[in-house]
C-alpha cells in the first residue's frame, strides 16, 4: 500500500477517513490520496473494532429523542460509570423507534457503507470525544460536517423518560428528559473483521 493508506487486514489503532473503496486513509495523507478515493466517513479503530461517525448531524438541526407521553424500554444505567457500561447501541436505538422515536427510526433506515448506523451509547460518545480533535480534523479536510462543541444524544437510558447526554466541547456527562431538543450524530460499530 502506498503511504498512509490501509486496508482492514493492516490498519492500526487511531483515527482515519474510510473511503468507498473500504480503505483507511491517515487524516495528514488526505491530499496524496483524495484523487482516487472517494471519503465517506470517519472511523475511530481501536483494538480491532471500528466505530464510524456519520458524515454529518442528523438534518443538521437539533431532536427531541421521543415526546413525552411515550414509554421507553430496555436496560437503565442509574450512573454515569454503570452507563459507560452499555454496549448495545443498536438495540437501544431499535427499542426506541419500537417506541415511536423519529429520530431513532431516521438513523436506523441510513444508508451509507452497507453499515448499520445506531444513536450512540454513552461509551461510544465518550470514546469519540477523547478522539474529539483528530476526529474533526479529519471530517472538516475530507469536506464532511465536524461535530458541534454542543450536546449530543446518546442511546443510553440514564432512568425513565431521561437519557444520557454529552457536552462535546468539554466532555461532560449529563442527561435530558426525553422530549428535550440535542444534536444527534450517528455511529456504527463493528469489528474489521466484518467488513
Amino acid at each position: 500500500m502506498s503511504k498512509g493508506i490501509y486496508t482492514k487486514e493492516n490498519v492500526g489503532n487511531g483515527v482515519f477517513i474510510f473511503t468507498a473503496n473500504k480503505n483507511f486513509v491517515e487524516p495528514k495523507f488526505w491530499g496524496l490520496h483524495e484523487e482516487n478515493e472517494q471519503a465517506q466517513c470517519v472511523v475511530i479503530i481501536h483494538d480491532g473494532n471500528a466505530l464510524f461517525f456519520y458524515p454529518e448531524d442528523m438534518d443538521n438541526d437539533t431532536h427531541i429523542l421521543l415526546d413525552w407521553e411515550k414509554e421507553q424500554t430496555g436496560k437503565i444505567y442509574p450512573t454515569a460509570e454503570e452507563g459507560m457500561k452499555d454496549t448495545d447501541g443498536i438495540g437501544n436505538t431499535k427499542a426506541l423507534a419500537a417506541s415511536g422515536s423519529e429520530i431513532a427510526e431516521k438513523v436506523i433506515a441510513l444508508d451509507l457503507c452497507g453499515l448499520s448506523w445506531h444513536i450512540p451509547t454513552l461509551q461510544e460518545s465518550v470514546l469519540g470525544h477523547e478522539h474529539k480533535v483528530m476526529l474533526n480534523t479529519a471530517l472538516a479536510i475530507c469536506g464532511k460536517q465536524p461535530v458541534k462543541d454542543n450536546w449530543y444524544w446518546c442511546s443510553t437510558r440514564k432512568e425513565n423518560k431521561r437519557n444520557f447526554v454529552l457536552y462535546w466541547n468539554l466532555g461532560y456527562r449529563g442527561n435530558d428528559n426525553q422530549d428535550f431538543s440535542n444534536w444527534v450524530r450517528p455511529v456504527s460499530a463493528v469489528s474489521l473483521n466484518s467488513l
